[in-house]
C-alpha cells in the first residue's frame, strides 16, 4: 500500500522543499542558534471543497497537500511548491497500524 501511494504521489506529484528551522546548540555552553535544513519531497496538490471550508477554519487560500514518507513535517515546518511558501498548519499521517504511508498536510500562506 505504501509503495502504491508513493508511486502515485511521485507520478502526478511535483517536487517541493520542505524547510525545517530548529534551536540546537551552537557551543558546549549552551548558547544555541537555529539551524535550517532543506528537504526535497514530492507532493500532490489538491484545494478544500466548499464544504470542507464551511463552519471550519480552513482559509480560502489553503491547500491540502499529500506527501510522500520519508522526511517528517511538523507544524511550523514551510513548504516551497511552484516559487510559493506556505507554513505548515496540520500534519496527518495516513496509514493504517502505525505504518505511515503518507502525510496529509494542511498549508496557508
Amino acid at each position: 500500500m505504501t509503495e502504491t501511494a508513493t508511486r502515485l504521489i511521485k507520478r502526478f506529484g511535483q517536487d517541493a522543499t520542505l524547510t525545517k528551522t530548529t534551536e540546537e546548540p551552537t557551543d558546549p555552553w549552551g548558547g544555541g542558534g537555529t539551524v535550517t535544513v532543506d528537504h526535497t519531497v514530492t507532493v500532490a496538490v489538491t484545494e478544500y471543497t466548499v464544504e470542507e471550508r464551511a463552519n471550519s477554519f480552513i482559509a480560502d487560500t489553503d491547500l491540502r497537500v499529500f506527501v510522500t514518507a520519508g522526511v517528517e513535517p511538523v507544524k511550523g515546518d514551510d513548504l516551497t511548491i511552484g516559487g510559493e511558501t506556505y507554513r505548515v498548519e496540520r500534519v496527518g499521517i495516513l496509514g493504517p497500524d502505525g505504518v505511515v504511508i503518507c502525510y496529509e498536510l494542511r498549508v496557508s500562506r
